[in-house]
């Protein structure tokens, strides 16, 4: 084996980790955690009140901020479409924005838009003219924008759209639901046809409906909403019997391919069900991605522990129109009493499917909370990275599992499918919580093997950052563009625990393109070790390279002074074990960062 220095050695000797996660030595504490679930809040109004947090976030300097928000409810579980990216190098990107708490009167779809140069001010208002939550954005036209949102009332969805995107006045129409029930929520929207003026759009009634304990109806207009055809119907496999309800976000569309459009649906104890369409939606085929222990179950009678999905769920169709699915992993119970179902907030893991693949069910999915292995190979996208020294200083819950928010993009031209997902990150916690973070995974055949995941938010700069709603555009151009909500402290002020309100910015992160293996550059795929830690002395450290890389290794104190630097040439891919003299470092946290082009893995380092 070659070696050469880093303060004291490093070799290429590839070495075999074998010490227990300190994260699963948690498991018997943490799966005893159980936590009721809650409704999807329908509407805010103007008696909401709560602890208001004064602190005002920093933008940090790498984060390219689009907007901001102190309404930081972006979904109750999946997110909809919210950014776009065109082929002539515009992006427009939307969001819930909401300023004036705790009520929020003005809240509504905040818009910005990237002309091909810069992004446009942080905007000061809405564009619609009411009182608005839940934006989708989509192409429309030959150059133009539209948004669907809910109202929270009879008025049901706005529509805002113009024909020219990033410029002009917004033009507006509604669609209400059926008669009686006509307070349509949480909408998602795609446009598909010639020029994409085809407008398909889902959205739930919070009610007792056809049967139904909350429906989802679908419409769709080809004439700017003028007419609807089919307007507020109940698809095959979401009817009674079929299901005992749909609530509030649980199911998110894939971007179109010619006249192939599809959706799934998926929440909690219920099946995780696929809607297809290969004529534009004139007829429609229903199959499960995860078959729930009991179909339609409203909680009639007890059910024990067991694995299932967290309704965070997102789809896509790859070239030759099949459907790819990941939806976090999540374990329930019921008591049988007809109320509230427990879930497990610690539940690890976030779970794939296609069409190649049989469905998941909760066997398949195991019961286990943190340890997600006995999950099949081919079903298990992600779990929470372990660096081999920090554990899980707690959750802050979105009632979703340690791995979920995902977002599936597949492009078209490499034939490369892209997994977006926030996770919660060992190493990074306000010593109360853990930060979540946006990572990521590719798979260049079709969702059978993947590359390891990345921390795209792992940097000095998002030390204190919850990344949270990751939102990817559909289209891929010489990047794949991704939106998320940032602040400082972990957890959600409006809906779930964590911390009072205070500002979140909207920010856009850019991802570089995965290439072919012999073309792509060399990426720091992990720090598996960091040991000692708290050291003294010195500390060992086992990161992995996907090829041979030229890196930097720093020690960087938490003002962001560099304390250590060190340029070394890595000769092979796979992992590496280096030594960091520690001799001479005053007591005190530090962060010991590896860089390869432009790639970064961090983690923390505690020096006695």
């Amino acid at each position: 084996m070659k070696k050469a220095l880093l303060s004291v050695v490093f070799s290429g000797l590839a070495l075999a980790l074998i010490a227990q996660s300190p994260m699963l030595k948690q498991n018997d504490r943490l799966s005893q955690v159980t936590k009721l679930r809650t409704k999807a809040i329908t509407e805010v109004g103007a008696n909401l009140s709560g602890e208001v947090n004064p602190y005002v976030a920093n933008p940090k300097n790498p984060d390219i901020v689009v907007g901001t928000t102190r309404y930081d409810l972006q979904s109750n579980t999946s997110m909809a479409r919210r950014i776009h990216a065109y082929p002539d190098g515009t992006i427009a990107a939307t969001w819930t924005r909401g300023i004036a708490e705790t009520s929020y009167p003005e809240r509504g779809t905040g818009y910005n838009y990237f002309n091909g140069t810069t992004w446009g001010p942080n905007p000061s208002a809405r564009i619609e003219p009411v009182r608005t939550g839940w934006p989708t954005y989509q192409p429309y036209g030959p150059n133009g924008e539209i948004v669907v949102a809910h109202t929270g009332g009879t008025a049901g969805l706005i529509f805002s759209h113009r024909p020219n995107k990033g410029t002009g006045a917004w033009s507006n129409f509604y669609l209400q639901g059926p008669a009686g029930f006509q307070d349509l929520l949480w909408p998602r929207m795609i446009t598909s046809g010639p020029d994409r003026t085809v407008i398909h759009v889902i959205a739930a009634l919070d009610a007792s409906y056809q049967g139904l304990d909350g429906a989802l109806l679908y419409s769709r207009s080809s004439d700017g909403g003028a007419t609807w055809n089919p307007q507020n119907v109940i698809l095959p496999g979401l009817g009674a019997g079929e299901v005992w309800g749909v609530g509030g976000d649980v199911y998110a569309w894939a971007a179109p391919k010619g006249d192939t459009i599809a959706f799934i649906v998926g929440d909690f104890l219920a099946d995780g069900i696929v809607l297809k369409s290969t004529d534009g939606g004139d007829t429609w085929d229903s199959f499960k991605y995860y078959e729930a222990p009991i179909p339609a179950f409203g909680n009639q009678v007890p059910l024990p522990r067991h694995g299932g999905i967290d309704g965070y769920q997102a789809v896509v169709l790859d070239d030759l129109g099949r459907v790819h699915v990941a939806v976090g992993r999540m374990m329930h119970s019921a008591d049988g009493t007809g109320g509230p179902t427990s879930y497990f907030p610690y539940s690890n893991g976030l779970l794939y499917w296609n069409e190649t693949l049989p469905p998941l069910d909760s066997t398949k999915v195991t019961a286990n909370i943190l340890d997600p292995s006995g999950v099949p190979a081919q079903y298990l996208l992600a779990e929470v990275m372990d660096n081999g020294t920090d554990s899980i200083v707690g959750v802050a819950t979105f009632q979703a599992s340690l791995t979920s928010m995902p977002q599936l993009v597949f492009d078209h031209n490499a034939k490369i499918l892209y997994a977006f997902y926030s996770a919660l990150t060992l190493g990074f916690s306000n010593g109360d919580y853990n930060y979540r973070h946006v990572w990521m995974r590719f798979s260049e055949d079709y969702g059978q093997t993947w590359s390891p995941p990345q921390d795209l938010t792992g940097s000095i700069f998002q030390i204190f950052s919850d990344c949270v709603y990751p939102s990817a555009s559909e289209s891929v151009t010489d990047k794949v563009h991704v939106l998320y909500q940032s602040d400082n402290q972990p957890g959600n002020a409006v809906r779930f625990s964590g911390h009072g309100v205070n500002d979140n910015n909207i920010v856009y992160l850019p991802v570089n393109l995965a290439v072919g293996i012999n073309e792509r550059p060399a990426n720091i795929l992990a720090i598996d070790q960091l040991m000692p830690n708290p050291a003294n002395g010195s500390t060992r450290l086992v990161m992995h390279v996907d090829r041979p890389a030229l890196a930097q290794v720093s020690l960087i104190n938490l003002v962001g002074q560099e304390v250590q630097s060190h340029v070394l040439n890595l000769p092979n891919a796979g992992p590496h074990d280096l030594r960091l003299d520690l001799n001479g470092v005053r007591s005190g946290v530090y962060l010991v960062r590896v860089k390869a082009g432009s790639d970064v893995a961090v983690r923390k380092l505690v020096v006695e």
